[in-house]
């Protein structure tokens, strides 16, 4: 996430006694470069966001880009590794957002005190889930709100989307060169290939 090129991937966070707040609140506030940096990796160190007013929950919002066609994606699957504290009960809620009936649906939670993993996994729909944009938005938040002066805390260790498409069957490697990226924090380290290769899809819908 925070990605230093082109349109990146987004987190942002919030308070509110909504707990279904939509991705195009005013409400949201990204993360600063410093913030970004405690969730690229799965080390233990967490972004963390608190919220001590009566009945509101922490949250987080997570926008993934995808950069293939939403018709040719047959899986995506979600990860937030984190948890959530709050007077009532610990505990981290995961919803995901359906741009056609402007709602989070495909949820799943979890009641630990400390990091777990939680995952959605979709296979049907998919375009559902993808916007015209091509974002998918990932709702993260605490089971509970703030009661009694003790606040409701969400942790963000890492988070991911994995996307699968039906793409390249077959590909020939004609030339490569390395494009490590040194001036950004973590360093990138990739190389750029020129290919020659085949590509079958198999596209449903109009």
């Amino acid at each position: 996430l925070g990605h230093p090129e082109g349109d990146p991937h987004k987190a942002y966070y919030a308070k509110s006694i909504d707990c279904m707040l939509p991705p195009d609140s005013t409400l949201w506030n990204e993360l600063t470069a410093a913030d970004y940096e405690k969730i690229w990796y799965s080390d233990n160190t967490r972004f963390s966001y608190s919220t001590d007013v009566g009945a509101t929950y922490a949250q987080m919002l997570f926008r993934f880009k995808v950069e293939s066609r939403e018709k040719t994606v047959k899986k995506i699957v979600l990860a937030f590794e984190g948890y959530g504290t709050a007077f009532t009960g610990n505990g981290a809620l995961m919803r995901l957002w359906n741009h056609t009936t402007s709602s989070y649906d495909q949820s799943t939670s979890g009641t630990a005190s400390e990091d777990e993993i939680l995952t959605i996994t979709v296979t049907s729909n998919l375009t559902d889930y993808i916007d015209e944009n091509g974002y998918i938005f990932l709702l993260a938040e605490t089971i509970y709100s703030a009661e009694g002066g003790v606040p409701a805390v969400i942790y963000c260790d890492y988070v991911s989307c994995t996307v699968t498409i039906n793409g390249i069957t077959y590909v020939d490697i004609v030339s490569f060169r390395d494009a490590d990226r040194v001036d950004v924090k973590p360093f990138i380290f990739r190389t750029e290939f020129a290919l020659t290769s085949w590509m079958f899809e198999k596209v449903l819908g109009g």
